[in-house]
């Protein structure tokens, strides 16, 4: 290993990314999911860390079947996995369009997305679908999709207490003969026939002593669930995250030590982060500082953010971005803390900086090495994070 460590080459980032892909879907408790922490321990040991596995319970959704039929045709779909289901035979009713004055008894189908209404995919969907259901909505088809038509997902941010409404996310791509048969009146018959069940899924955790034990730590965290195989979202930010692991168990005469986690959950509201803050009470504003390395890090047509607790933080990242040749972000302001999980650390008071974002195939089975990621834009973000730990690790307090 070189003196910054060998995972901040283009070759290594690519390599992890392909690994991290070939595991399949990484869905949380699902077995891409847990051979993604089976590997990331593996690298972390390979480094001389002490890496374990730490689980936690969450509610995995079994789905059966999920699908829209009608007289001609159907569709499969993704259901919401913070909706409803129904039984296996399914929910009867006419299809309509969402501006249907009497939705009473039908079933939705959710027309307004496709002129780009986002409240249908919005993380506080549920109020809107609870809305719907109290006026007699049978069930609603979504479509949701990345720019080539096909499935894009919404993450279930009401996991913890779902809505009782069946709602299908269908790829636009399917949705031609579903729209003929709505403006004919015709019925549908919506099944999303599932459950949810107790079931348990890992973190991986790591801490890397510093010469100081009575020093506050760093904290560098990056989520390891999505949807499908993630590739850009969450493939830069896995590759990041090792490298600057290796590069920190190697610093001589670091006197903070450093606390890593990858999480599971992630589309699941963070389950798997809580359940880490819940397990080491205090640990959110005990550190001095946390980074995230959020979605799509170096992903192809990017949509590249930056958030920060605090105006000192803010500018140091601005300055390693900067620095690193990372190309253009959108800075969010000092104290919002945007989307990801720096939410969490956000809410309890902690410090950080969180790299995120979307990007063309986001939440899509589209997202591969091949179609989403920007390996050498990977690196440069890499060689930022970095420099920013660096500083983080320099913090006073």
């Amino acid at each position: 290993m070189n003196e910054q460590g060998d995972g901040f080459t283009e070759e290594r980032i690519e390599e992890r990314i392909r690994a991290f892909e070939s595991f399949g879907i990484h869905r949380t408790g699902w077995d891409g999911d847990d051979r993604t922490s089976a590997w990331l321990v593996g690298e972390l040991r390979a480094a001389g860390i002490e890496a374990r596995l730490e689980r936690f319970d969450f509610p995995r959704v079994e789905v059966r079947t999920a699908r829209i039929a009608w007289d001609s045709g159907s569709a499969d779909g993704l259901p919401m996995y913070d909706g409803g289901f129904t039984d296996a035979s399914g929910i009867d009713g006419e299809l309509t369009a969402d501006d249907d004055p009497d939705p009473f008894g039908k079933l939705l189908v959710a027309t307004s997305a496709l002129a780009g209404d986002r409240s249908w995919l919005a993380p506080d969907a549920r109020a809107k679908y609870e809305g719907l259901q109290e006026q007699g909505v049978v069930g609603v088809i979504v479509p949701a999709g990345d720019p080539d038509g096909h499935l894009a997902a919404r993450n279930a941010e009401a996991i913890r207490s779902p809505f009782g409404l069946p709602v299908l996310q269908v790829a636009p791509n399917d949705l031609r003969e579903l729209h003929a048969a709505m403006l004919a009146g015709t019925e549908g018959v919506l099944i999303v026939d599932g459950e949810r069940l107790r079931s348990r899924a890992t973190n991986v955790v790591a801490t890397l002593p510093g010469s100081d034990p009575e020093a506050r730590p760093v904290g560098v965290m990056t989520p390891k669930s999505g949807w499908f195989t993630c590739a850009a979202e969450r493939g830069g930010g896995i590759a990041t995250w090792l490298a600057l692991a290796e590069w920190l168990a190697a610093m001589p005469g670091r006197e903070r030590p450093v606390e890593l986690v990858a999480s599971s959950g992630h589309e699941l509201h963070h389950l798997g982060l809580t359940a880490y803050l819940r397990e080491h009470s205090g640990i959110a504003t005990h550190a001095v500082a946390w980074l995230h390395l959020g979605a799509s890090i170096g992903a192809r047509y990017p949509n590249a953010r930056l958030a920060a607790s605090d105006e000192l933080l803010h500018t140091a990242a601005l300055g390693a971005i900067a620095a690193a040749g990372a190309g253009e972000v959108d800075a969010l302001p000092a104290g919002a803390p945007g989307g990801g999980e720096a939410r969490d650390i956000d809410a309890a008071g902690g410090r950080y900086v969180s790299f995120l974002g979307g990007h063309r195939y986001f939440h899509s089975p589209q997202d591969t090495v091949d179609l989403a990621v920007d390996t050498p834009s990977v690196a440069r973000w890499a060689h930022a994070a970095r420099d920013l730990v660096g500083t983080m690790l320099t913090l006073e307090g």
